[in-house]
């Protein structure tokens, strides 16, 4: 009988739980697969907390389950007792959801939120599969890594990857949006005879990039060069530096947050960024070359590490905040603008890091289990 009923119905069965913390670097992976399998067929769920669900709402029609934990971590004695009661009840919870659902797999994309449906995977058998985008494993994947069946990775083995566990690495590179990964460098011109530089916060913004960037910028133009200035900063910023740029009759583009990225990206020459695995990841997909200012306190010093790989290819710049100031900033942009060579051979070192097959190797890795 299973014969005879067409492919895509049968996979309509199938049902897939991403589990996912609320930060950027977490749930961008999680949503940009979410939809790849949901338009493939699958039944699709997101566990998150309330600040990941903000993310989704853009996505009505997918459906979340918002789960209330929390993370012993840098805590005393009482806090970290309180913080065990809250995660056995997630676990509860989670159970409930899974019995409720029974799901064919859990991908877990890490953050601390990810954690107790993707343990609860022990009590019902169900394949576990995790995500790490980042160049050091995440506490609560280095948890889970145990009861997975694989580890999914954006780019090479974290540097603090139990090697007994070797044999569950599987490399896939980073899970971005289908635009992205299908974005070609043909796409990308710059037809204004300004120099664009496009400056990006995580998702959070930089309140620091805000402090610095715009007297920089003010410095190349007294220099004589035409720049245009595409900034995201916290919303507190936002007015003040609107009203610098116009006051110094810079062109600019301000905003805290946007789901239009792409459409910035295709027309700036240069980036300044933090280093999260996902940004960093689509600068490089779409060949443009960046600045990179690490968060220096990023947990185990991630961004860093993110951004010292992406240096090591040839493909950006790092400067570490306690060099970050107008004066430096100003140099290196006034040294790449001097020589144009510098920006075309780093997209040629971008054209041999990009995740053009992502999701087809997702797909392989995950088909034994789904």
């Amino acid at each position: 009988l299973l014969e005879r009923i067409p492919h895509d119905i049968l996979k309509m069965t199938k049902k897939i739980i991403f589990s996912s913390g609320g930060t950027g670097g977490h749930i961008f992976p999680a949503i940009n697969l979410m939809k790849h399998f949901s338009n493939k067929g699958y039944d699709v769920l997101l566990v998150t907390d309330a600040k990941g669900s903000i993310f989704l709402k853009n996505y009505t029609h997918f459906r979340s389950c918002i789960i209330n934990t929390d993370t012993p971590s840098n805590k005393n004695i009482l806090k970290k007792l309180f913080s065990f009661i809250v995660i056995f009840f997630s676990i509860v919870k989670s159970i409930m959801v899974l019995k409720k659902e029974k799901p064919n797999l859990i991908i877990g994309f890490g953050g601390y939120v990810s954690f107790p449906i993707s343990f609860s995977t022990r009590f019902y058998n169900i394949p576990l599969v995790i995500y790490e985008n980042n160049l050091v494993l995440g506490r609560t994947n280095k948890i889970l890594l145990p009861l997975s069946k694989k580890l999914l990775l954006g780019t090479k083995i974290p540097v603090n990857f139990p090697a007994q566990y070797k044999s569950k690495a599987y490399q896939v590179g980073n899970i971005l949006r289908e635009e992205i990964v299908n974005y070609t460098i043909i796409e990308k011109k710059n037809n204004s005879k300004n120099f664009s530089i496009l400056v990006l916060g995580g998702s959070q913004g930089a309140e620091i990039f805000g402090e610095i960037i715009p007297s920089t910028i003010n410095m190349l133009k007294d220099a004589g060069y035409m720049i245009e200035i595409k900034q995201q900063c916290i919303k507190q910023q936002k007015n003040s530096l609107i009203e610098f740029y116009k006051k110094n009759n810079i062109k600019s583009n301000i905003f805290d947050f946007t789901n239009n990225i792409l459409d910035l990206i295709k027309f700036s020459d240069l980036a300044i960024s933090r280093c999260g695995a996902s940004t960093t990841a689509e600068l490089v997909n779409t060949q443009t070359p960046f600045i990179a200012i690490p968060y220096p306190y990023s947990m185990d010093n991630h961004q860093y590490l993110n951004a010292k790989y992406y240096e090591d290819k040839g493909c950006c710049w790092i400067m570490e905040q306690d060099k970050f100031n107008s004066t430096n900033l100003f140099n290196l942009i006034i040294e790449i603008l001097e020589d144009k060579k510098k920006l075309a051979n780093m997209r040629e070192s971008m054209k041999k890091n990009d995740s053009k097959d992502v999701y087809d190797k997702v797909e392989n890795a995950i088909k034994e289990f789904i």
